[in-house]
């Protein structure tokens, strides 16, 4: 006579089934976000190598007695802001145009790095959306101009009337400029020409279509939501030698000085290296007249040792909630 299950057995059996299903779901849901993190982590170290190669390329040529200019800027009322800096400087290397209808090569040229403006024409209430809380959606970009005395090219900006001429709109448009780098020390010399500079670069961030490939030669990498930039310099009082980073909080680590930020209600001011003292636009410092620690101003000359960048970088998908924040130091001395 053949024997049966037992109803017990079979109640066993099924609630072994069950939790053997049960297990099996964890582990493939586990499998499957495992994959994904994976994927987007991956996706940010893509993005993460194409920002340090670029900046390692470009500062690699550094011009060290062309000006340098730096704008900080910082969310205003919160604890933990954003960082939204903008750095502009002259280099050595094999540049190449993008989108120009006559290719322009050059060894010399004018390089922006800043977060941009997002589809310009969608500006509601004059509130950019790269400031707004969808910070995945935030795009880093990056700007050049080669310097080229070609006369069958536009002459874009020209010298000899360059207030005007200089326009936020061309400065994104055009890749070169004609300007050599001796006129832009006299240029930048000329007060009716230095607040233009400074406003056309820095209060005009690259404006980037995402379904226009006409100015997609300025997009750095996408989903950039926090981008600070550092400059290193030695601290000479006695007992406290050292380098610093500035502007930073707490520069001492002893809470003896307060945020540099704090120096400035608005939570931005720029700060320029090789330019004479001579610009008209409160919000920008030279270097010798830079406020910091009390009682101590950065002598004239003065250029920074380093550079320190911190940005936070997402994946596309928003699989990583908040995130990735990375530091890249180049080391310019």
């Amino acid at each position: 006579m053949k024997k049966g299950f037992t109803l017990i057995e079979l109640v066993v059996a099924i609630a072994l089934l069950s939790m053997v299903l049960g297990f099996s779901g964890v582990i493939f849901k586990t499998s499957i976000e495992a994959h994904r993190t994976a994927g987007a982590n991956s996706e940010i170290m893509q993005k993460l190598r194409a920002i340090t190669d670029q900046l390692n390329s470009d500062f690699k040529g550094l011009q060290k007695d062309a000006p340098l200019l730096i704008w900080f800027q910082q969310d205003t009322g919160v604890a933990e802001p954003n960082r939204y800096d903008q750095i502009m400087f002259f280099a050595n290397g094999d540049f190449q145009t993008v989108r120009y209808p006559v290719p322009v090569s050059g060894n010399v040229a004018r390089v922006y790095y800043g977060q941009a403006v997002v589809n310009r024409d969608i500006i509601v209430n004059f509130v950019p959306p790269w400031l707004e809380d969808d910070k995945e959606k935030r795009i880093l970009g990056r700007r050049q101009h080669i310097l080229t005395a070609d006369l069958d090219l536009d002459s874009w900006p020209d010298i000899s009337s360059f207030v005007g001429s200089f326009i936020p709109l061309a400065n994104d448009w055009y890749e070169h400029g004609r300007i050599s780098l001796a006129d832009w020390i006299v240029i930048s010399n000329d007060l009716s020409c230095n607040d233009q500079i400074i406003n056309t670069c820095f209060n005009n961030r690259p404006s980037i279509d995402l379904q226009n490939s006409t100015n997609l030669h300025m997009l750095m990498s996408e989903g950039v939501s926090s981008f600070q930039i550092q400059w290193a310099y030695y601290w000479p009082v006695p007992g406290q030698e050292g380098y610093r980073w500035w502007p930073s909080v707490d520069p001492d680590g002893k809470s003896t000085y307060i945020s540099h930020f704090d120096l400035n209600v608005a939570n931005l001011f720029g700060i320029y290296f090789n330019l004479p003292a001579s610009t008209t636009n409160s919000d920008w410092h030279p270097v010798e007249l830079a406020k910091h620690e009390p009682d101590i101003n950065f002598p004239a000359g003065t250029f920074p040792k380093a550079l320190k960048f911190t940005f936070t970088l997402y994946d596309s998908k928003g699989i990583i909630k908040n995130g990735r924040t990375f530091t890249h130091i180049v080391y310019l001395d």
